[in-house]
């Protein structure tokens, strides 16, 4: 039931323009990694509600995925966030005039998008080094119910975990 909620609201939010880059250690063998667990001086620099729903998204996905929260983890995750605003896209086209007199521009309309750029590090706890990695740059409403802030977080860590781990080559 929870897949199929996640898949739904990834149909929702496919025409947001999501972005989403990766990064890995080519050399490891990601089927040994099975226990995870936060990094222990974990500093999202989110919300303590936000980063409940955000931690509560991760396990979820990794669970279906077949992995494990314990205390004895061999990769720790952290997270690392930012917001910033941007000005959206929408313009509205103004013109006066016919032919070769023509003036005219282009007015934005509507108000500045809450981005939030989120870090995602795997490290393996043996190595301490980092294994895997993750970039989302994706558009936040804050003006948001609860739930749907969950439902972002849960989008967003899909879009995330679907490159983990990386296919081999």
């Amino acid at each position: 039931m929870r897949l199929l909620l996640i898949t739904v609201l990834l149909g929702l939010v496919s025409c947001n323009t999501a972005r989403v880059v990766y990064d890995y250690d080519e050399t490891v063998d990601f089927g040994k990694y099975k226990i995870y667990n936060y990094y222990p001086a974990l500093k999202t620099g989110l919300s303590s509600l936000d980063e409940r729903r955000l931690l509560a998204a991760t396990d979820s996905i990794l669970q279906i995925k077949g992995y494990e929260k314990g205390v004895n983890p061999e990769f720790y995750i952290n997270f690392k966030s930012k917001s910033y605003e941007k000005r959206n896209n929408t313009n509205i086209g103004i013109g006066i005039g016919s032919g070769p007199l023509v003036i005219g521009g282009n007015l934005p309309v509507g108000a500045l998008d809450q981005h939030l750029l989120l870090n995602i590090d795997f490290i393996d706890v043996n190595k301490d080094e980092l294994i895997w990695q993750a970039e989302i740059d994706d558009v936040q409403n804050s003006k948001n119910t609860p739930e749907n802030r969950k439902a972002f977080f849960d989008v967003v860590m899909s879009k995330v975990l679907v490159k983990y781990p990386p296919s081999k080559k």
